[in-house]
């Protein structure tokens, strides 16, 4: 009988994700969210608007894509350590007031992009798709939390779907 150590190799090498890709995955979002409200906050509006409004698309679609990665990178980790989880809630703590700031720039230029009638209802839909992913994206992260840190993660997020249904109520006010 031969034995092959292929399949005991794979299993071997797939490694779970940790504390450490989570933060990664964070930094990237954090990374993008910030590139994304100082792609806005440069926004003219008028024609020259239009051609800016291409790198704002292109930058959610990518802050979106690596929302939905990080959602990945979570789901398959394995629970956090007590000092990983210090760790997320502060990067965490940063990630809320990034969002925060990052929708609020999309709320103050809304009126800019109201005057390109096909720019605020674009905005709507990625800021209903990028809600979603974040709201799963937490929920993959506190579900890998100790049990006794979950309700206070589920604090630390809280202001960021505050943010969320804020913006989009004030971007529906265009229909």
């Amino acid at each position: 009988m031969r034995f092959s150590i292929l399949p005991i190799a794979l299993l071997a090498t797939t490694v779970v994700a940790d504390g450490a890709s989570i933060l990664a995955a964070m930094a990237k979002i954090s990374s993008d969210t910030s590139k994304l409200n100082a792609t806005i906050s440069n926004f003219h509006g008028g024609l020259i608007g239009l051609g800016e409004s291409i790198p704002i698309l292109i930058q959610s679609t990518t802050l979106l894509h690596d929302i939905n990665q990080g959602t990945k990178t979570a789901t398959a980790s394995a629970e956090l350590t007590f000092d990983e989880t210090i760790q997320v809630a502060g990067a965490t703590a940063d990630l809320v007031k990034g969002v925060q700031s990052s929708l609020q720039t999309i709320v103050d230029t809304k009126p800019e992009f109201d005057q390109l009638l096909v720019i605020s209802p674009v905005i709507l839909i990625n800021l209903e798709q990028q809600k979603a992913a974040t709201d799963k994206f937490s929920k993959a992260v506190v579900a890998k939390l100790p049990e006794q840190f979950r309700a206070i993660a589920e604090s630390i997020t809280a202001p960021i779907d505050v943010a969320f249904d804020d913006a989009i109520a004030k971007y529906k006010k265009f229909f």
